[in-house]
């Protein structure tokens, strides 16, 4: 129990100072040191909420197909969003997304979110994901988390 949660802190605190570090121009050990603070400040509310909300880390099946797809959903839904705005297209509308077995769904709401064309309403239950889509039909994303069943 402890070693997981040494773990858990351990890898959000270096996600936060890895993107802290690499955000600023020029390290300095002052800039550092803020950045370590920031990082072990982040890593503790991280999963103290995580905790309080009742959720468990996991279902990261897919994870990394999906993150390397992201790039290709951003530039697919600036195309749909681009589209939709010359054409004054009004093909938007809501979807219920079911996640496939294994799938957890805040890492995929957050992939799902990162296309322009696509906003994460909500997230009812672990295993689905309520969208806002102005696409033509499911992106890259949403065939890598979506089960076949439940796609948009």
């Amino acid at each position: 129990m402890v070693r997981g949660a040494v773990v858990e802190s351990a890898v959000r605190f270096g996600v936060l100072a890895g993107v802290t570090v690499v955000s600023i121009s020029s390290v300095s050990p002052v800039e550092l040191l803020v950045a370590a603070v920031a990082a072990a400040g982040g890593a503790f509310a991280a999963r103290r909420l995580r905790l309080a909300a009742g959720v468990a880390p996991g279902g990261a099946q897919g994870a990394v197909r999906a993150a390397v797809l992201v790039p290709a959903g951003v530039v697919r839904g600036c195309g749909v969003l681009t589209s939709a705005l010359v054409s004054g297209s009004r093909r938007a509308g809501f979807g219920r997304i079911l996640l496939r077995e294994g799938v957890g769904a805040g890492w995929a709401g957050v992939l799902l979110a990162a296309s322009p064309d696509t906003c994460v309403v909500e997230i009812p239950e672990p295993g689905e994901v309520l969208v806002h889509e102005l696409g033509p039909g499911p992106g890259p994303v949403d065939g890598v988390v979506a089960d076949a069943e439940g796609a948009p």
